[in-house]
């Protein structure tokens, strides 16, 4: 039997999960989206109670709420065994909960896929093989890219270096022998806002050189307000002898600023999100200046070292093609990315449960231009 129930946001407890968060559903609604924070209880496979926070944000489209959209959830790790028939009765609990004017539910599922070179068709009959009313569609594209590399953060920072690709463990050296210099900002940091500024202007330029989208300046600027907000509102405790009590929530998420510079001149900037446990790469800008002096493999060394001083053994590198194709022009990004050591993982991707079959299938063909 499964449940489902809201929660006050207040009382949403904070998890490893940083797309799971209270924090990230308040930067959402800060652009327009509603978020809804809700409490998912079932029975799992030992016949044990388990409940888990659940957050689901409804996105708008000509001024009403079209569809609902579930980031990073449910979790493989915490679900039954039958995972496709438990996602089933999940959605048709989840549709007490919204808006009549919700067409469909769509999941950025990271589950492991089995089978990540395989048709569409294929995908489809394995997501719905054991539920009950066969009605899952893989999404016409995926919001989130479903492929990326994990680095382990566990072992010590030498073999960290050891099991890099030669070719990037030479360019991390050399952005050191260069002398390229390392900085660090966090939302408390005096200088965020200015130095957020600077990076912003080149990861603009990159966006532009590779195609990729680019968020306004408005939403890294957000982050890193609300960011200092709820950092004043849900301050850590201070335990006695370093003691943590058993019942001790997740710290909540964190992001930082990071900048390779030489001689004055700003060469590369990346975001990073900590999590508890969990560290994101979540975006990243690279000047055309002084490329030779590697400074982006310096800095990817600077964020892992301080995601392990942070307590982070897992470092999520968020996206990468699903293969090493060396004609794609997203070749570079694969090498760079993987050259880390990481494992490349392959997750099912994003999936539609339609409410609404007629109105989800018109929405689908139009999507493209709805979304823009």
């Amino acid at each position: 039997m499964l449940t489902v129930s809201k929660v006050q946001p207040d009382f949403f407890p904070v998890s490893d999960n940083l797309f799971q968060t209270y924090f990230w559903g308040q930067l959402k609604e800060a652009f327009g989206q509603k978020a809804l924070y809700l409490r998912v209880e079932f029975e799992n496979d030992e016949g044990l109670t388990v409940a888990y926070p659940f957050l689901v944000l409804l996105r708008k489209i000509n001024g009403k709420y079209i569809y609902a959209y579930v980031q990073s959830a449910p979790s493989e790790s915490v679900i039954v065994s039958d995972k496709t028939g438990f996602l089933e009765e999940l959605s048709l609990a989840l549709k007490d909960h919204l808006p009549d004017s919700i067409i469909f539910i769509r999941y950025d599922l990271q589950w492991i896929n089995p089978e990540p070179h395989a048709r569409t068709e294929m995908l489809e009959i394995m997501m719905n093989y054991g539920t009950q009313l066969h009605n899952f569609k893989k999404a016409p594209s995926d919001h989130f890219c479903k492929s990326t590399c994990i680095l382990n953060l566990r072992p010590i920072p030498e073999m960290l270096l050891k099991n890099m690709r030669q070719q990037t463990r030479n360019s991390v050296r050399r952005a050191y022998r260069e002398s390229v210099e390392f900085s660090i900002y966090d939302a408390e940091s005096p200088d965020i806002f200015l130095r957020l500024r600077e990076m912003y202007d080149i990861y603009k330029d990159t966006a532009g050189r590779k195609g990729f989208y680019c968020e306004g300046y408005s939403y890294f600027e957000k982050l890193f307000s609300l960011n200092r907000e709820f950092l004043k509102e849900k301050e850590v405790r201070n335990y006695d002898s370093g003691i943590v009590p058993l019942d001790a929530q997740v710290p909540p998420p964190r992001f930082y600023l990071f900048t390779a510079q030489k001689e004055g001149v700003l060469l590369s900037g990346l975001i990073l999100g900590i999590c508890g446990a969990n560290a994101y790469y979540m975006y990243a800008a690279s000047s055309m200046d002084m490329r030779h002096c590697m400074p982006n493999y310096g800095l990817q060394w600077e964020v892992i070292r301080f995601a392990r001083s942070k307590g982070c053994t897992r470092y999520d590198f968020m996206g990468i093609p699903p293969v090493n194709d060396s004609a794609s022009s997203m070749s570079g990004l694969y090498i760079f990315k993987t050259g880390f050591g990481g494992n490349v993982t392959h997750y099912m991707g994003t999936w539609d449960f339609p409410l609404k079959q007629e109105e989800y299938e018109a929405f689908k063909v139009n999507e493209s231009l709805l979304l823009k």
